[in-house]
């Protein structure tokens, strides 16, 4: 089976969608609101999304691996979080000023961890990224930061560098590259960029550069560029070690990974290592847009509180900042969550994990699939990965001709994307994932 193969059963099952890429691309640069929402050769618009299924405008069905970058963890609309926006609907949509519901949330949050001892809301987790280098810049008055290559941690000038789209320097000395156009010059010369899971490289680059570095991010399974690449043992232990002896802090992007890796209690206790500074979104806003970010008390009232000196004072706002809508629908998520079974979306990740490996090994394909928890990603690769450098590896053309056939199927598994499972997954879904797994792998060995 080829790839135009594939392409052509997508085409055919999706003819509105073409109707509506037509009138759309002459509005919008591709005929989407943002780069993650175009599929080459052209988009799928939806018409309704429920539970673990999306319907497109042609009235298909897919089973949804992506749920919104992992955002709906409880699926898609679930009653208790529609139940929460109706009642705030009625009670007004922004204020700008905060409201009690926003505190229980914060509440919920710190309930669960506790290292987080204050926190702030922002609109995006590249926002909330964004808001927490600038606090560590305050805090430490250092100027650069340092991340993994291969690391994504929002779309801000400091953190589009060495992402997955660009590398450069040796392996174990990675250069710092930019990862978009428009970013200017200077920005790579300020970010520092170590090698993903090589402890000695990383500990060396961090040292060298110790009296520059306000702050290391990374995440702590890092998603959406590496592709869930786990850390290995004693790597985040040993960045936590160099970055106190320092004085640098220590940020966890979890805005992809909290609350999904390691349950309610978060990837700093599931690895067992203590940030200074974590920054979450997409789970705690209930599918609703949201970003936070929090940690250590002293470094939080030092930067953001009113009796902060004028020199240390972080502008950190926004219109939609906090917004009830979104409270309402984060605080009813996590109370949902608390009560769920985490066993459940790991199990069914688990099973396509060990399903994929074994198709993949009885077709003849190399493949190696990563992942913790409820997040996986299948590589095809015939060599372990470990690394950004690893991932460059991967066969990008057998992915993407995977991917179709899924999506040709129903099943929504976007090309080069980590994917994951929702709470309204059922075992029947993993069934037909893997069913069609098989016979597109088949395909492509024919």
């Amino acid at each position: 089976m080829l790839l135009e193969d594939y392409i052509d059963q997508y085409t055919s099952r999706t003819k509105k969608s073409e109707a509506i890429w037509n009138e759309a691309k002459m509005v919008l640069p591709g005929g989407v609101a943002g780069n993650a929402g175009f599929l080459a050769p052209r988009p799928i618009y939806l018409e309704r999304a429920k539970g673990g299924k999306l319907y497109d405008v042609d009235g298909n069905e897919y089973i949804d691996l992506m749920l919104s970058g992992f955002a709906n963890i409880l699926g898609h609309s679930p009653e208790a979080v529609v139940a929460a926006v109706k009642r705030q609907l009625e009670l007004g949509t922004s204020y700008i000023l905060f409201n009690e519901t926003g505190l229980k949330l914060a509440k919920m949050i710190q309930k669960h961890q506790p290292h987080v001892e204050m926190i702030r809301f922002a609109n995006t987790g590249s926002e909330a990224t964004m808001f927490a280098l600038r606090v560590a810049r305050s805090f430490t008055k250092k100027d650069k930061i340092a991340k993994p290559e291969g690391g994504y941690n929002g779309q801000h000038d400091y953190a589009l560098v060495s992402g997955s789209t660009g590398i450069a320097g040796s392996a174990s000395r990675p250069e710092g590259c930019s990862g978009s156009a428009g970013i200017p010059r200077y920005i790579p010369e300020q970010t520092v960029v170590f090698p993903w899971n090589d402890t000695e490289a990383t500990v060396s680059i961090i040292e060298e550069n110790a009296g520059e570095l306000a702050a290391v991010i990374l995440e702590p399974l890092p998603g959406f560029g590496m592709g869930t690449i786990s850390p290995g043992k004693g790597y985040l232990e040993a960045i936590r070690e160099v970055t106190a002896k320092h004085g640098i802090l220590l940020i966890f992007d979890e805005v992809a990974t909290g609350f999904r890796v390691g349950g309610m209690v978060g990837s700093a206790r599931y690895f067992g290592v203590t940030p200074d500074l974590s920054c979450y979104g997409k789970v705690i806003g209930g599918g609703f847009p949201v970003g936070a970010f929090g940690g250590r008390k002293d470094i939080m009232e030092t930067t953001l509180g009113p009796n902060a000196k004028p020199e240390d004072r972080v502008f950190q706002s926004g219109t939609f900042t906090g917004n009830p809508i979104t409270m309402a629908a984060g605080l009813a998520c996590l109370e949902e969550l608390e009560a769920s079974d985490y066993g459940h979306i790991d199990r069914l990740a688990e099973r396509i994990k060990n399903g994929l490996t074994t198709i993949a090994a009885e077709k003849g394909y190399p493949i190696q699939v990563t992942g913790e928890g409820s997040i996986f990603y299948p590589h095809f690769n015939d060599s372990p990965v470990r690394t950004m450098r690893d991932k460059l590896k991967d066969n990008t053309t057998r992915n993407r001709l995977f991917s179709m056939g899924l999506i040709a199927h129903g099943i929504y598994a976007p090309p080069n994307h980590a994917l994951a499972t929702c709470f309204a997954h059922t075992d029947a879904d993993v069934d037909y994932i893997l069913e069609v797994s098989e016979e597109v792998m088949g395909a492509m060995q024919e």
